[in-house]
């Protein structure tokens, strides 16, 4: 059929297929870099950029030999993380974590986006499912390994597929990609596999150009992979088996996928799943795997190397044993473009039935001109009030960040008490052990972890409820089966014997201003001076309930305080006169669980926190209750309160019937209630508050580690 298209027409459909692109290209970039200011701190990113400043350091001392030789995470070539070097030389001295995160993501979102533009070249429609696919998104807009693999492999096919015998340089160039892609990440050889059957059985190549075409993409992938340059078949196959090795590790077996997993990476939108505040648009990875179906069948006669791709990603998805959802990325894109053929196949067919029936023209009449542009400027406005109620909670979301046990040295999500150091270190006790955590200093850019466990430490137990520091610099950690001090050189255990009660679960430590050590068990509190211990129990002192859960001192004139939490009431002990003062639930509001902590605030008044029954305040004449009923108090359970300025209090409160917890601030006249999604706060369930010297605040949770908030200035 002679093609009777004008040259006018064509050169429209030129410039409405190039605008087509540029939009998707400019979605998947805008979403990229969304998704790169908003994205918390994933599990691998902190080896990578460790890896990376390793790397930057070796180039400013022009220590070739060194950067060669480097094996830290040896398992994947240095390329990307030698890009992610760069960041911190583009940086310069001072540099801060978050600039090199941010950074290193920028250079992730430029690959990631240029992946999109060479699939919407192929195919714009298929570009576009790959601009909002969750997954793509979320791995080449963080600091991982995706992104260049993932562009350079695309490009490969690309050009191999648009090449011909005038255009031999594009082969030269998809060799050379091709190459580059290995050095990026091992684990995007299954394009290999797609390359092989381009050049054999579609391009029906010689196979002495094969050859010179692989062998010229090996020569690009040593020559970019400079781990290989010293010691290249020990390297690689050392490399290459320790895949083999982790993939039958504790940490792979422990968190099981199913062989099938792949499957599931595909099919739903966990980028949604795992992050709705930043994939606001719900995610259509499980439409795009529904479409890719039909489209595999429909591939067979229109594209058979899509069909090729995806059969032989998948296969190796499924036979490796690590089944990591990253490395879906690999035959992602083959899925937009299946989906891209169903999606026009099905068009055609409409419209074609269409032509034929008429159908949508009697079903659906064309409205005015006037109406349409009424609908199109209400869909604009709700489309343009969503994105700036996001940007709004973006907004909101700007210096909070959080500390999890998978992306740091935090032993355990699980995070029981804080005390802040005069040093500006930290001191944690979670349920994985304890912790010191000391911020980057000088040349380093990752924050100093000291962690300690009955594995490398005296300390009597794993899961640390109390922690604390005295006036002599002496760590105290109160654990679920005793109590442990340590000096910095020495270790001193406390048990039940030695304290004189019959349990030694240490729920709460306290110091007064004599260097005396306060501690509350399930069965009473106990005093140490230094040299002996003294017992405290409901049935031989004014204590008013053996379960004591909380313990605060308040200095009155010349003397200590010491105040007791209990399950059933509150109890104060004046250690120079013996004499001692209960409330008990006839005299406070205590709900069901009792005192869960005590604070002395700033003034002088004494903070009652309760399971139930909200807050009680004493002066030293009167109670004063807060409740849901007669303040902004969003709950009435309430695990901690913290005055972290002057004056100003945080309120952490949990959730009834339900896991998380929200948060509130009060100034004394204002309330601001913090809640997942709306703010920054991830939602968990807060049990301990601190602020650094620094300024930055903490808040350790009950399962979802530590949410740190920097307050603007």
């Amino acid at each position: 059929m002679i093609d009777q298209t004008s040259p006018a027409e064509n050169k429209k459909r030129f410039w409405s297929r190039r605008r087509l692109i540029l939009l998707v290209v400019m979605t998947g970039f805008l979403l990229r870099l969304w998704s790169a200011w908003q994205l918390p701190v994933d599990f691998d990113e902190p080896p990578y950029l460790e890896a990376g400043y390793q790397y930057a350091r070796f180039i400013q001392a022009g220590d070739i030999n060194g950067l060669i030789d480097y094996s830290g995470t040896s398992e994947h070539p240095p390329l990307v993380k030698l890009l992610y070097g760069l960041t911190y030389l583009v940086l310069g001295r001072g540099v801060v974590w978050d600039q090199v995160l941010l950074l290193s993501r920028l250079v992730s979102v430029l690959f990631g986006s240029l992946a999109v533009l060479v699939v919407a070249l192929i195919d714009p429609l298929a570009g576009g499912f790959m601009a909002v696919q969750t997954l793509e998104v979320k791995y080449t807009s963080q600091a991982y390994l995706e992104a260049l693999p993932l562009f350079t492999s695309v490009l490969a096919l690309y050009l191999l597929v648009h090449a011909s015998s005038t255009r031999n340089r594009w082969l030269i160039l998809s060799a050379i990609a091709l190459g580059i892609t290995g050095a990026g990440k091992y684990s995007y050889f299954p394009i290999l596999l797609v390359i092989l059957y381009l050049l054999i059985w579609e391009k029906h190549e010689r196979a002495g150009k094969i050859f010179i075409y692989l062998s010229l993409a090996g020569v690009a992938f040593f020559a970019f992979n400079p781990y290989l340059w010293h010691d290249p078949i020990q390297r690689l196959v050392e490399s290459l088996s320790f895949h083999a090795q982790y993939a039958q590790g504790s940490h792979v077996q422990e968190i099981g996928y199913p062989w099938y997993q792949p499957f599931l990476w595909v099919s739903r939108s966990f980028g949604f799943i795992w992050h709705p505040e930043v994939f606001f648009y719900l995610g259509f990875d499980g439409l795009i795997f529904l479409l890719a179906m039909p489209g595999l069948w429909l591939e067979r006669k229109h594209r058979r190397w899509v069909l090729v791709w995806i059969i032989t990603g998948l296969l190796a998805l499924l036979f490796w044993p690590t089944k990591w959802p990253q490395y879906t990325l690999v035959v992602l894109p083959a899925f937009c473009l299946a989906a891209s053929t169903a999606v026009k196949a099905g068009y055609e067919k409409l419209r074609e039935q269409e032509l034929y029936w008429d159908w949508f023209h009697n079903m659906f009449p064309r409205p005015a001109r006037r109406y349409i542009v009424v609908a199109a400027s209400l869909l604009g406005l709700l489309i343009v009030g969503a994105l700036a109620s996001q940007v709004v909670i973006a907004i909101n979301r700007i210096g909070w960040y959080g500390l999890k046990s998978s992306t740091s040295g935090l032993p355990n999500d699980a995070v029981n008490d804080l005390w802040a150091l005069p040093d500006g270190r930290m001191l944690i006790g979670t349920e994985g052990g304890a912790a010191i955590w000391k911020a980057a200093s000088g040349k380093d850019v990752l924050d100093d972890w000291t962690v300690y466990n009955p594995g490398n430490s005296p300390l009597p137990n794993l899961d640390v409820l109390a922690v604390t520091q005295d006036h002599e610099e002496v760590f105290w950690f109160g654990t679920v089966t005793g109590l442990a001090s340590y000096d910095g050189q020495y270790w001193s255990v406390y048990r039940a014997n030695d304290f004189g009660l019959d349990n030694e679960q240490i729920n709460a430590i306290a110091v007064d201003d004599q260097n005396r050590i306060w501690i509350g068990t399930k069965n009473g509190a106990a005093m140490f001076d230094g040299v002996a211990w003294d017992a405290f129990t409901a049935e031989a002192s004014g204590l008013v309930d053996n379960v004591v859960f909380s313990i605060a001192v308040q200095s009155v004139e010349t003397k200590d305080v010491v105040w007791f939490g209990t399950l059933s009431g509150l109890s104060s002990y004046d250690p120079s006169s013996g004499e001692w003062q209960s409330f008990t639930r006839e005299e406070i509001d205590l709900g069901w669980g009792g005192v869960s902590d005590l604070l002395i605030d700033s003034m002088g008044r004494l903070w009652v926190c309760t399971e139930g029954g909200g807050i009680s305040l004493w002066d030293g004449n009167a109670w004063t209750t807060l409740r849901v009923s007669n303040s902004h108090l969003p709950y009435s359970t309430i695990e901690t309160v913290a005055e972290l300025e002057p004056g100003v209090f945080w309120i952490a409160a949990s959730i009834p019937n339900t896991a998380g917890g929200v948060l509130a601030k009060f100034d004394g006249t204002n309330w601001y209630i913090y809640r997942q999604g709306f703010t920054g706060y991830a939602g968990g369930e807060t049990l301990t508050m601190a602020k650094d010297k620094t300024g930055r605040y903490w808040f350790g949770t009950r399962m979802d580690g530590i949410d740190l908030f920097e307050p603007r200035r």
